[in-house]
């Protein structure tokens, strides 16, 4: 792993277990940590409750800028945390925009990966597929076809 990635994940997990929540990590970061497709996450995003947002939040010392998004997302607490070599975007109630209205996106199926000693939970492949299919950018067809291409 490299080592961004792994000094990351290791800021996230001293600030997660100080402030007593599990976040759930997806995104590219998760393609990244099972090798799939080759990505590179220049970021880690993590969903977590907004309860656990506002307690990860406090233990940080930062402050949350609400209901943070854009066009295509938004979520009803949203921070980022700093300090660990890539920036942490921490969702909390995230909906995905699209052109039937705004869908909230929730993690159905988590799996658990190990990787430097280190215990993540991350949304399960079919989570990440839904949340690219949903999402629609065109950077995100290159991740449904990595994700598809994985032997069943």
């Amino acid at each position: 792993m490299r080592p961004e990635l792994s000094q990351s994940r290791a800021f996230l997990g001293h600030l997660a277990e100080e402030a007593q929540v599990e976040p759930i990590l997806f995104g590219t970061a998760v393609l990244e940590l099972l090798g799939i497709g080759g990505f590179q996450a220049s970021d880690l995003d993590v969903i977590v409750s907004v309860e656990a947002a506002e307690v990860l939040a406090a233990v940080a010392g930062v402050e949350p800028d609400g209901e943070g998004g854009n066009d295509r997302f938004r979520s009803r607490v949203h921070f980022h945390l700093e300090g660990a070599p890539l920036v942490i975007d921490v969702m909390a109630a995230m909906n995905i925009g699209s052109s039937d209205g705004w869908t909230l996106y929730e993690v159905e199926e988590m799996i658990e990966i190990i990787a430097n000693g280190r215990r993540v939970r991350a949304a399960s492949l079919a989570d990440l597929r839904r949340f690219y299919s949903l999402a629609g950018r065109p950077k995100d067809l290159a991740k449904i076809a990595a994700i598809d291409a994985m032997p069943t």
